[in-house]
């Protein structure tokens, strides 16, 4: 099975000193600048954050002048970096199991030993809700491109 190519775009970022900006960002990230020309760079970044030997994401990062000033910047990265689906669908499932437990403990007979349950159901319930709050489409290739476009703003 292989993964499609994943693109993500920012629009309206300045472009001045882009390239210090990026081998920074790579450096911080724990990657590497395989190759770079005019308006482009290619480079991996590690797979999982803090993991350096689980592989790499091949990405190509370019930016088009839309103005003087500002630019749209496009990442290309050779496969897909979501985080795995069926993790995150077991988690939900849990969630709901979790806050299922919560609301029926007080309408169980048996309620003594059922409580400690109930309440590690509703921690989990709410643990998986902030989960879900947090954006995890793109993985660490979408979270380089916002921090880089970010980065670029604050300048």
């Amino acid at each position: 099975m292989t993964s499609a190519a994943v693109d993500f775009t920012e629009d309206r970022v300045p472009y001045e000193g882009i390239e210090e900006a990026i081998d920074e960002l790579v450096e911080l990230y724990g990657g590497e600048v395989t190759r770079g020309g005019e308006r482009e760079r290619e480079i991996v970044l590690p797979l999982r954050r803090g993991v350096a030997t689980a592989g790499g994401i091949q990405c190509t990062l370019t930016w088009q002048p839309d103005d003087a000033t500002e630019g749209t910047i496009r990442m290309v990265c050779d496969r897909d970096v979501d985080a795995p689906k069926a993790q995150r669908v077991a988690m939900l499932i849990a969630g709901v199991i979790g806050s299922l437990l919560f609301m029926i403990w007080p309408f169980v007979e048996a309620r003594r030993g059922f409580g400690a349950l109930a309440w590690v159901g509703g921690a989990v319930a709410i643990a998986v809700y902030f989960l879900t709050l947090r954006r995890t489409s793109g993985g660490i290739a979408f979270d380089f491109l916002q921090r880089l476009a970010r980065r670029q703003r604050g300048m």
